[in-house]
């Protein structure tokens, strides 16, 4: 449980607590080396530490969010991720994402993890590469729009900084700086920093009015020998203090001022405060996430963000494969993610996996039983028409086991999606370690059962649902599998095989 009292003392006080003297040492014990948390990356960015207790980062270049948890397990959040740069959260616990590759910002609801465009054109044409973002505390947020990478060609007429209003507006606020990056809303909610990485130079704009800002000045520029390029993403203490991503974190004052550099093994692009108490810099560098032990806290989460304008929603609902994880603490609780064309309500203790092959559009492994070994999974795949037909499709299944002491039990019915066929199997499972296509060697395993279906969804295609395991295992869990497409046993009826 997270110690969210911290965060409480800081907006009731409503102002920006003064630090008492502008050295590092005050801020976190000067030389303390950043511990490397996760590796392996290609390219990690966006961290955000969500109020529910867990970290988000994008790793933009493999197109996924990852979720690093309070007992440092991870897992993916979000893939494809449309490759979401910069992440935030607000307090209720809503992320916003900067869709570069998908050239968009989006809201991802915590209720159900729909995603929901929030700016992907302005007068008419594509935005150039949303980067960063920050929510105002009024309703809104400010994003960078700038351009990398070897195709420089824009649609816009500037990289530029823009704000969308509680309602979903899109207007442009900046348009002079040559490649704006990290932004920043301070504590007070009465300045915006937005970083040029171009100039090496951080430039801090007054907010007179929900995105309505005053002529922009220069208050810091990074050392050309010290600092190297940036900035890039930054991030802000409980006193207001800016932490800056150059050849590693310069540490500013409110105003500006120069208070340290702390060193970080590879370059950083971004940082965020979170943890238990709030008192642990994140930093995603290069290819690894790292963390720092702090004195001080980071700033308190926005209140809210905006709500989609209906017609930026409508045209950018999302379709494709995807899946979120869910809280650990969330105990039998389930919530609904949209795989493709369907939406399934998977239980929060499901942990969802990466598929194994390119023939699944997601994986779910949930809780084996007491005295089961070999683990469960549930794999969701797709094809276009009826996928080669309920009849053979499941006449595959019945040869996925062997025929003595195999029992079979065929039903249909009809759910909120279209018309399903469900075939519960058990006995002797032979199992392939090629997956349910491949020939060659198979291992039998005995005690075991398959729960799965064929989908059948209008406009959409057949989809195959198919939850197998030990059978103690899938038995437990046989009625949370049926709610997850909205299936009612008692109302189905026998089916049989032509």
């Amino acid at each position: 449980m997270i110690d969210w009292k911290w965060t409480a003392l800081i907006v009731l006080a409503g102002t920006v607590l003064p630090l008492s003297a502008a050295d590092l040492n005050d801020l976190t014990t000067v030389g303390s080396t950043p511990t490397k948390v996760v590796g392996d990356c290609k390219f990690t960015e966006g961290p955000a530490f969500s109020p529910k207790g867990f970290l988000l980062f994008s790793d933009i270049p493999n197109s996924r969010i990852v979720r690093l948890d309070a007992d440092g397990s991870t897992s993916e959040f979000l893939s494809p991720s449309g490759k979401a740069n910069g992440l935030v959260f607000d307090a209720a616990g809503h992320l916003y994402a900067c869709q570069g590759g998908s050239r968009r910002v989006v809201k991802i609801a915590i209720q159900d993890g729909k995603i929901e465009a929030l700016a992907d054109r302005f007068d008419g044409q594509p935005l150039n590469s949303p980067n960063d973002l920050a929510l105002d505390g009024k309703g809104g947020l400010y994003f960078t729009d700038p351009r990398y990478g070897a195709d420089m060609k824009i649609d816009q007429s500037c990289m530029g900084v823009y704000y969308v209003d509680a309602s979903g507006k899109t207007t442009r606020v900046i348009d002079s700086l040559k490649r704006p990056n990290g932004i920043l809303v301070s504590i007070d909610g009465k300045s915006l920093y937005v970083a040029e990485p171009n100039e090496r130079q951080l430039w801090q704009y007054q907010i007179t009015a929900p995105g309505k800002l005053s002529a922009g000045k220069i208050i810091f520029t990074g050392d050309a020998t010290k600092d190297g390029g940036g900035p890039d993403g930054m991030c802000l203490d409980q006193h207001g203090n800016i932490y800056t991503t150059y050849n590693g974190i310069v540490v500013l004052s409110p105003a500006g001022e120069l208070i340290g550099r702390i060193d970080v093994p590879e370059h950083p692009a971004n940082c965020t405060f979170g943890g238990a108490d709030g008192k642990t810099l994140y930093i995603t560098a290069r290819t690894s996430l790292y963390s720092l032990p702090m004195k001080v806290a980071g700033a308190p989460l926005a209140e809210r963000g905006p709500s989609p304008a209906p017609q930026v929603s409508r045209r950018q609902s999302f379709r494709g494969a995807m899946h979120l994880t869910q809280d650990k603490n969330a105990g039998d609780d389930a919530k609904e993610v949209e795989i493709k064309g369907i939406k399934l309500l998977i239980p929060a203790n499901w942990k969802p996996e990466k598929p194994s092959n390119n023939l699944r559009l997601a994986q779910y492994k949930p809780p084996a039983a007491d005295g089961d070994k070999p683990t469960a999974e549930l794999v969701v795949s797709s094809f276009g028409g009826d996928g080669g037909g309920v009849d053979q499709n499941l006449k595959r299944w019945n040869d996925q086991f062997t025929s003595e002491g195999r029992k079979i039990k065929l039903t249909t019915g009809d759910c909120p999606q279209g018309k399903y066929t469900l075939s519960d199997i058990s006995g002797t499972y032979l199992q392939s370690s090629g997956g349910p296509f491949a020939g060659g060697k198979k291992t039998p395993m005995p005690e075991y059962r398959s729960l799965s279906v064929v989908l059948l969804v209008p406009d959409e295609g057949a989809y195959f649902l198919r939850f197998t395991g030990p059978e103690k295992t899938i038995t437990a869990c046989a009625e949370a599998f049926r709610k997850s497409f909205g299936a009612d046993a008692a109302k189905e009826t026998e089916y049989v095989l032509k």
